[in-house]
């Protein structure tokens, strides 16, 4: 297996390269909220349905907006001067662009200490080095009780020449009562947790390594990453899942065409009885393996325009296939490579995903995405009950009517069967973690989100969710509700330097029906009242 990533690593790098990649981690919400806010205005352009950007990437487009911040308002041009502070590592040769800020070793020409990002830098002419901390908490009260979650840990990211990057995060996470699993029905990120009896324990290990050319870059890491367009969760692949090592090509060979595939390693937490054994503490247990290979093709007709398409299977045969190391095979075939007897269950469930995303109207992003799980035009005849759908529609209005004001529509539907496996090893899913949507099969969503930007850094928003799930055994969608939330929140978030920020949100939250469904602190009636911390993401 690591013989066939080296060839095929060789096969797609080129001779000229001219760049590093290093990705900026999706927690980083504000500048992926600037950098989508840019894009709506028609200032840059960006291919949104594939995440985490790079930072070098970031780096572009900031400068892109800085050559027309004519057509930027005042808090605009501020926030992109607050930005460069930061993203000016990647644009500028040396470190002279900080020496006018806030910091330690201002006289030294290869490294320093700024406050604005609080960092440590190295750069030169062949190594550039950034050290940041991480450290954060997250407080909530209502009439259930009280829940926190802390973490603290610290980042790395570099590059060499021209063409290598690198990077890596370990965050130690604690809460005082656990409110993520692979039941609960919420965005936050999954864990593998290590109960210590007063809460419990989880460590999150990302990074990875990566080589970059003018058109493309290859990576080998162990991260999040987000396919699909969306603000509140996306329906083909969310990143919501514990993070897994896979192998990534990007390419851009032409501004009308954007290419991405991945092959990943996910945990099944399937049980092989047949390598596990018994030794003197217990049971020494092995699990089956279970693979991602998934392709997105992203084509621009027209400026503003992205429709793409793309496929992925997950399999789990006892060992790799090969031919998903290929990035432009069409996976969903490989359902029907077995003998006739075989069909959907030879080792794999392939899946098949559209998005459109318009932005071709200044301050108006329209998108909609459409998931489709095991195609087969046979079950489309005359039959709705086993169409496994999941759709996605929505829209953003940036700076319009009123300056630094933001209206965010979305609707999304999941009809039953559509991430679920009636064989264990081929969910759509690692460690039990759904790789889509986060209410899972059958369910549906309404999100509504008013924000305002008065001021560089300050933001105030107010958003409404309605949420349901259905009983998955209920093959019609929502014929039976399980489960329903509406939640209202009003918030404020204040970015005081960059990576850093206050936040404190009041939450009404009504969640009714099953209780496994629900984190104990938000079960019933209940006004939450959420404050916290953070530095570094």
């Amino acid at each position: 297996m690591k013989f066939l990533l080296l060839i095929l690593l060789l096969l797609y790098v080129p001779v000229i390269l001219i760049s590093q990649v290093v990705y900026q981690d999706l927690g980083n919400t504000n500048i992926y909220d600037f950098v989508d806010e840019l894009a709506n205005l028609k200032i840059i352009s960006v291919h949104s349905q594939v995440k985490p950007y790079s930072r070098v990437l970031i780096a572009e487009k900031l400068k892109e907006a800085l050559s027309k911040q004519n057509q930027l308002n005042k808090r605009q041009k501020n926030e992109l001067s607050f930005y460069l502070k930061d993203y000016n590592f990647e644009i500028q040769s040396d470190l002279a662009y900080f020496k006018n800020g806030k910091g330690l070793f201002k006289k030294t020409d290869n490294f320093g200490i700024p406050l604005n990002p609080l960092a440590f830098l190295y750069k030169d002419s062949l190594f550039s080095f950034s050290f940041r901390p991480v450290w954060g908490i997250k407080y909530i009260v209502n009439s259930n009780g009280t829940a926190y979650h802390r973490w603290g840990g610290a980042e790395i990211f570099a590059t060499v020449g021209k063409h290598f990057g690198f990077y890596s995060s370990i965050r130690d996470n604690h809460e005082n009562q656990i409110m993520v699993n692979p039941q609960y029905f919420t965005q936050d990120e999954g864990a593998v947790w290590k109960e210590t009896g007063a809460g419990a324990d989880y460590s999150e290990m990302r990074g990875g390594v990566t080589y970059a050319w003018k058109w493309g870059s290859v990576a080998l890491t162990k991260d999040h990453f987000e396919w699909g367009e969306n603000y509140h969760g996306s329906n083909i692949l969310s990143g919501r899942t514990p993070s897994f090592p896979y192998f990534e090509l990007r390419m851009n060979p032409a501004k009308w065409f954007d290419f991405t595939y991945v092959t990943g390693w996910l945990n099944s937490n399937v049980i092989d009885s047949s390598r596990s054994y018994n030794i003197p503490s217990g049971t020494r247990n092995f699990y089956f393996n279970k693979f991602l290979s998934a392709s997105m093709f992203t084509f621009t007709p027209w400026k503003g325009l992205d429709l793409s398409v793309g496929n992925s299977v997950i399999s789990s045969s006892g060992s790799y296939n090969p031919a998903f190391l290929s990035p432009f095979l069409f996976f969903v075939n490989f359902n029907y490579s077995g003998n006739s007897l075989q069909k959907k269950y030879y080792g794999q469930n392939s899946q098949l995903f559209f998005t459109v995303s318009s932005r071709q109207i200044r301050h108006l992003h329209l998108y909609a995405t459409l998931f489709i799980d095991d195609l087969d035009s046979r079950e489309y005849v005359g039959n709705t009950t086993y169409n496994s759908l999941s759709g996605k529609a929505g829209f953003r209005i940036s700076d319009f009517p009123v300056p630094n004001l933001s209206f965010t529509g979305e609707y999304t539907r999941s009809a039953p069967n559509t991430y679920l496996c009636s064989v264990a090893t081929l969910t759509y899913a690692s460690n039990e973690y759904d790789l889509g949507h986060y209410l899972g099969d059958n369910s549906q969503e309404i999100y509504l989100a008013i924000a305002y930007k008065p001021i560089r850094g300050l933001h105030i928003g107010v958003d409404y969710v309605f949420a349901q799930h259905g009983d998955d055994q209920v093959k019609k969608t929502l014929a039976k509700i399980l489960w329903e939330n509406q939640k209202l929140t009003a918030g404020v978030n204040y970015e005081f330097i960059n990576n850093a920020y206050v936040f404190l949100q009041y939450e009404y939250s009504k969640a009714l029906g099953d209780v496994a469904y629900t984190p104990p602190i938000f079960r019933g009636t209940t006004n939450n009242l959420v404050a916290g911390f953070n530095i570094g993401f």
